[in-house]
């Protein structure tokens, strides 16, 4: 009786621990879970924390250094470089801080970085070669935002540039980008300061030439949009099928380029009505004498 009894408390006790044993686990997890938020909470607090005045110092060094720059009168095209830059290496600063409170070693995860950037650059070639390009152009300046220039067959104004492409808006407000790379190498035309002007007449094979070059230089003398920064041109250019062409070559602004132009080939048509000069139209003559005489005969 007395074995049977004891037989019955120990199976009431191990019945007793089966119970209670996913509580003290549970517990024991939960215990766990609140000695790791207090231990690291402050941890992940304080790289948020780092972070975020990361990226704020970021945001007030760089305009202070755009605003010394501007101060010195540096070009946009750089002080947006310098600019960007700046804020971009202030701001990995920070990362780099705030990977160190969250736990993570910084010199394995530098030198991971490092060898998956050496394993990807041969994947970018062609995007890296764009920044190489454009880091060329920026401090070689042969354009800066707000130049017109013509290259690889595209004319118009620089909009926008940067490391990887350069934007330019053409004369009937097209955008048009242009990766850096295939800019460097190539001929660049900058109009940004004076561009020449050509203007091409035809007169008739009667006309007094001296005459109507006279006419075609003082219209061009007398405008003051013409620059003197190279002396201007006029004579005889070709000789047409129907006309004697009088070719003018001068210089003048950018800014004045398309008014000019229409200026002077408008007073250039008048003068030349004035003067009695004829601007002739493409003629041909035809010899009918043979045809003729087959058919009379």
């Amino acid at each position: 009786m007395a074995e049977t009894v004891l037989a019955q408390g120990a199976g009431a006790g191990a019945m007793s621990a089966e119970v209670f044993s996913p509580i003290d686990n549970a517990k024991h997890l939960w215990n766990l879970l609140l000695e790791g938020i207090v231990k690291y909470s402050f941890q992940v607090l304080g790289g948020i924390v780092i972070l975020v005045l990361g990226w704020f110092v970021a945001k007030f060094v760089a305009r202070t250094v755009k605003k010394f720059l501007d101060q010195r009168r540096v070009d946009v095209t750089i002080t947006k470089f310098i600019v960007g830059t700046v804020k971009l290496a202030v701001f990995a600063f920070a990362i780099l801080i705030a990977l160190g409170k969250f736990g993570i070693e910084i010199a394995p995860f530098i030198a991971g970085l490092s060898v998956v950037g050496f394993g990807t650059s041969f994947a970018l070639q062609g995007p890296l070669s764009n920044y190489a390009a454009g880091a060329s152009l920026i401090f070689t300046k042969p354009f800066k935002v707000g130049d017109v220039i013509e290259v690889v067959g595209v004319m118009g104004e620089v909009e926008d540039m940067s490391l990887p492409r350069t934007a330019i808006r053409t004369i009937d407000g097209t955008v048009i980008v242009i990766p850096n790379k295939h800019i460097i190498g190539e001929i660049i035309h900058n109009y940004s300061q004076f561009r020449r002007l050509d203007i091409k007449v035809g007169i008739s094979y009667e006309t007094d030439i001296n005459n109507a070059l006279t006419v075609v230089r003082e219209i061009i003398d007398r405008d003051p949009r013409v620059a003197k920064v190279k002396e201007s041109k006029v004579g005889i250019f070709e000789f047409a099928d129907s006309s004697v062409n009088v070719y003018a070559r001068i210089w003048c602004k950018q800014a004045d380029y398309w008014d000019l132009l229409f200026d002077l080939n408008k007073k250039v048509f008048v003068e030349f009505q004035k003067h009695k000069i004829a601007i002739p139209f493409p003629q041909r003559v035809v010899h009918l004498q043979n045809i003729l005489h087959e058919k009379s005969s």
